[in-house]
């Protein structure tokens, strides 16, 4: 990952100080993994404030960093972030990342003015370049390669539980790393609640519904696919599943530079609408995918948000009806320069598993 060239364009685009606090913001500035850490980034150089326990790690990855000095705080965190910032007449924050107490605290230290800023790192993070997406893309093959065994996997779990381990076991055996939050697994009727909490229902022979992901290099992936594991499925699930499917694709289709992420949404809800179940779809059609697995850009109904090529978003349609249950199907999707590349490959069908 090119950590370097990161921090350089947020050094060069800043008229006065950031102190950064979000973890995953300063991982992707400069590949730091650890638990505690800010970075004051000023229009001139960098500071990467942390505490002894990774007081190498920083030293290591700051000798990749142009401009960038370590401070390794003994005393109090407080008092050390304040000693840095000095007489800073303005320095901004980011506001998402701090509670009040913290930044009162600070505020008090300090004879400058603290700012309250959102989205200045996260507005970067949007577009990925080679090294991530590379990383999104190993992460979608590791669960796509789960996905190929659901069936045996099914077969073999006693539980909605057994088989969400089972997933995560699939993915780390297929080259992800780690499963940063529990999969979806939902059975029959379960699948009517679009997160539903994953339990002890038996598997059955009927409905399934699985969404979930992996991380390789940080970057998350992110399916979900809803099959019939074995007979034949009633008339119900069958449109709803058709319905799903032609909206799923209706949204990938619209994906592409300059589209915003309402008129992904839209394209999606003009299917479900089609087949009168409009009311049925329960949530925002997609979200971006990255360093964390819900991130900028979104497609939902009002959002402004304009796709560039580097991006990447999920398109996840789905319809649910209390009592008999749900579909949901959702891929991965990159913005190309000349429209998309959808990364998860698993089969959409709801028989064949």
């Amino acid at each position: 990952m090119d950590h370097a060239s990161r921090l350089d364009r947020l050094i060069a685009a800043r008229e006065r100080p950031l102190l950064v606090s979000s973890l995953i913001n300063i991982r992707y500035l400069t590949g730091f993994t650890g638990t505690a850490a800010w970075l004051l980034v000023s229009p001139q150089r960098c500071l990467f404030v942390t505490d002894g326990r990774y007081g190498e790690l920083a030293t290591e990855l700051a000798a990749g960093l142009r401009g960038t000095d370590v401070e390794v705080f003994t005393t109090g965190m407080l008092d050390a972030l304040a000693g840095l910032i000095g007489d800073a007449p303005d320095v901004d924050v980011e506001a998402e990342h701090v509670t009040w107490a913290f930044l009162t605290s600070i505020q008090d230290k300090v004879p400058g003015t603290l700012h309250p800023s959102t989205g200045v790192v996260e507005r970067h993070r949007m577009v990925k370049d080679d090294d991530e997406v590379a990383a999104l893309t190993a992460a979608a093959t590791a669960g796509d390669a789960a996905f190929s065994a659901i069936a045996g996997l099914a077969a073999a779990a006693a539980s909605e539980n057994e088989l969400g381990e089972a997933l995560i076991a699939a993915m780390r055996n297929a080259g992800g790393e780690r499963a940063d939050w529990p999969p979806i697994v939902a059975t029959g009727p379960n699948a009517a609640r679009p997160h539903h909490q994953t339990g002890a229902r038996a598997i059955g022979n009927g409905l399934l519904l699985v969404d979930y992901g992996c991380t390789v290099d940080g970057y998350h992936s992110d399916m979900t696919r809803t099959v019939w594991l074995d007979g034949a499925p009633d008339t119900e699930l069958l449109r709803l599943h058709r319905a799903v499917a032609e909206s799923n694709q209706a949204g990938i289709a619209a994906v592409r530079p300059g589209a915003t992420g309402h008129d992904v949404d839209e394209a999606c809800r003009a299917v479900l609408r089609r087949y009168e179940l409009e009311e049925a779809f329960l949530h925002s059609t997609g979200h971006g995918v990255g360093l964390q697995i819900h991130e900028a850009p979104s497609a939902r109904r009002h959002s402004e948000d304009v796709l560039e090529p580097g991006q990447v978003i999920t398109v996840e349609p789905g319809a649910y009806l209390p009592g008999v249950g749900g579909v949901r199907i959702e891929d991965m999707v990159l913005v190309t320069d000349e429209g998309h590349r959808v990364l998860t490959e698993s089969p959409r069908d709801l028989v064949g598993a």
